[in-house]
């Protein structure tokens, strides 16, 4: 059977170069970092040239602004629980968060613990018709306690751009008549062949993913800039700066840095490819005749992903369909398809109704217009 992959925002394979570039750290150069010897020398040097790697793509100032973690879960984990504790405990004040009502699960969820705990406040804004946060709503919640706001860069399922820059530009305002700092928290999984030059977009921190890049899975990074407060979650010996105890998983870290070595390099071709994809796609859509409309608004989104409301079939008998004939997609993000409820982030855009017959499809490096017509023709025999 025909095998096509339309869900690359859930994740990528991992590229060649990728996979050589980490190939000698799992047999060769195998040595713990933390050893003092020869094999453990090796094994630190390419963790610190990976680090180096890293920080000039990101425009960072130091090397200790890049933490690898397991995960942009756990990135994101210590990113909004290591500023709670921070303030909660040792600063004495239950501290304010803002964040938007349409986050991915380990930013919500992580708030929620962190509410039932009784350790932070939070306020859940409710994005535009447009998915798009409004930053002079932001700028209205604003309390004395507020110490941070937590939003992502592209969205998950409908692929959004939020303005981060416009964002950051009102937060630096209101921050130069503040005493205490509003710090600003960027789930970036999602936008890896997006601007991530930490200067320009004025953030302090930013949750990256390899595994949406095409690196392996089982790494990600937490930017951290110089001065903001963080208290580790993971304690043990002094890996990470002392932030994320643990032997650091070497062949990993060589591979997301290779990975994002590429992503940096080639992010105008890349992201000329999805756009020539998505916009054939929805070319073809039109032979439907109204039945399927767009979800995502392209001119505001990343060209990798395109959500797609079907007004005769619903997302679960689309997906056993598709799936059927070898067609691989979502109806949401990933963490979430085991839970067999509609989109919560289509729901609060389009409302339930809509999103119980709604599905992402996300396209990759290896997408062609042959796999898009591939599911046209699927389509026109099942609408």
């Amino acid at each position: 059977m025909k095998r096509i992959y339309f869900d690359f925002a859930a994740t990528t394979f991992v590229r060649d170069e990728v996979l050589k570039e980490m190939s000698p750290y799992f047999q060769e150069n195998f040595g713990n970092p933390s050893s003092l010897h020869f094999f453990g020398q090796e094994a630190l040097k390419a963790i610190d040239f990976s680090r180096e790697k890293i920080k000039n793509i990101l425009n960072a100032e130091f090397l200790r602004e890049i933490i690898f973690t397991s995960s942009a879960t756990e990135s994101n984990n210590l990113a909004l629980k290591g500023l709670a504790f921070y303030y909660y405990f040792f600063k004495k004040i239950k501290p304010h968060f803002i964040t938007s009502s349409i986050e991915h699960p380990s930013v919500l969820e992580v708030l929620a613990d962190l509410e039932e705990m009784g350790i932070i406040e939070v306020n859940y804004l409710k994005p535009e018709k447009n998915s798009l946060v409004d930053p002079e709503k932001i700028k209205r919640e604003i309390k004395e306690n507020t110490f941070l706001i937590s939003l992502h860069y592209v969205n998950s399922e409908l692929g959004t751009i939020q303005p981060i820059k416009e964002i950051s530009k009102v937060l630096s305002e209101i921050n130069k008549e503040r005493k205490e700092k509003i710090y600003f928290h960027v789930d970036a999984a999602q936008a890896g062949f997006e601007n991530l030059n930490v200067q320009d977009l004025g953030i302090d921190l930013m949750t990256l993913s390899s595994h949406k890049i095409y690196g392996p899975k089982g790494i990600a990074l937490l930017y951290i800039r110089q001065g903001t407060p963080i208290v580790r979650l993971v304690s043990g010996s002094e890996q990470e700066y002392n932030l994320r105890a643990g032997t650091e998983a070497v062949p990993l870290i060589v591979g997301f840095a290779k990975a994002m070595e590429l992503a940096f390099q080639e992010r105008e071709r890349v992201n000329n490819h999805f756009k020539e994809m998505r916009d054939y796609f929805i070319e073809r859509i039109q032979d439907f005749q109204g039945k399927i409309m767009l979800n995502t608004l392209p001119e505001l989104s990343s060209p990798k992903i395109l959500n797609l409301y079907f007004k005769t079939k619903s997302s679960q008998e689309l997906l056993i369909y598709l799936d059927n004939y070898g067609v691989a997609i979502s109806a949401g993000t990933a963490c979430k398809s085991r839970a067999n409820e509609p989109s919560y982030i289509v729901s609060d855009i389009y409302g339930k109704e809509r999103s119980k017959n709604s599905l992402r499809f996300s396209f990759g490096l290896s997408t062609k217009k042959e796999d898009i017509d591939y599911v046209i023709d699927l389509l026109k025999k099942f609408l």
